[in-house]
């Protein structure tokens, strides 16, 4: 759900139109960036401290942790 919220919100983002962010509909887009944001980041500090960071079997291990 987050990454569909993640590519909905990108494509309302209109950084030409409005480049000091100065409208509601920016302000907002930016709240929902940053709380996707947050949320990835704590996803991988989740990630990270139940698999590890290195070895075999870890976060890193995995290809698609690493495209992330």
């Amino acid at each position: 759900m987050v990454i569909l919220l993640n590519c909905v919100t990108l494509g309302m983002y209109q950084p030409c139109e409005n480049i000091d962010c100065t409208s509601d509909r920016c302000q907002i887009l930016q709240a929902f960036d940053a709380f996707i944001y947050i949320f990835f980041a704590l996803e991988m500090v989740v990630k990270m401290v139940a698999l590890g960071i290195f070895g075999r079997r870890c976060y890193l291990g995995d290809t698609w942790n690493r495209l992330d």
